[in-house]
């Protein structure tokens, strides 16, 4: 015959087993399935979208302290980093060719910041552009604290 308190003590270890287990299998899942952190995003100011003019370009540094190119054709604005996907070098804008240049390898860029020729493995990284109420913006992920 079972006491009064042998059955709450067994009950008792039970409850506690259960709960020790669930703990458990919650921090496995959190461990095997982690959840995906947001991607924050920040605009820097790049100046009046009046002040750019047609064909021209101006230099802005973005979060990792890359320098920027904005370049205006007509009404669509682009924005693309000046390093070269080579080895590293910096690119510069050539207006009158319409092209960007990199002058350690001849590397030649269209304006969409696409490879036409040299040793550059693919394209020239673009940023997102938005003009609000006449400023010009560049949006861009913040760069990871790791």
């Amino acid at each position: 015959m079972e006491t009064r308190r042998s059955f709450l003590s067994r009950i008792a270890m039970w409850t506690s087993l259960a709960v020790s287990y669930g703990a458990a299998a919650a921090f496995t899942g959190r461990f095997l399935f982690p959840s995906k952190p947001t991607k924050r995003t920040r605009s820097i100011y790049v100046g009046r979208f009046s002040e750019l003019k047609e064909g021209e370009s101006k230099l802005v540094t973005d979060l990792r302290g890359v320098p920027v190119q904005v370049v205006r054709q007509g009404s669509a604005l682009r924005a693309l980093s000046t390093v070269c996907p080579h080895l590293g070098c910096r690119v510069r804008w050539e207006a009158e060719k319409q092209r960007f240049f990199c002058p350690c390898h001849n590397g030649v860029f269209n304006r969409e910041g696409e490879v036409v020729s040299g040793p550059p493995p693919r394209g020239l990284d673009r940023y997102e552009v938005e003009v609000v109420a006449g400023n010009v913006y560049l949006r861009m992920p913040e760069p990871s604290a790791a």
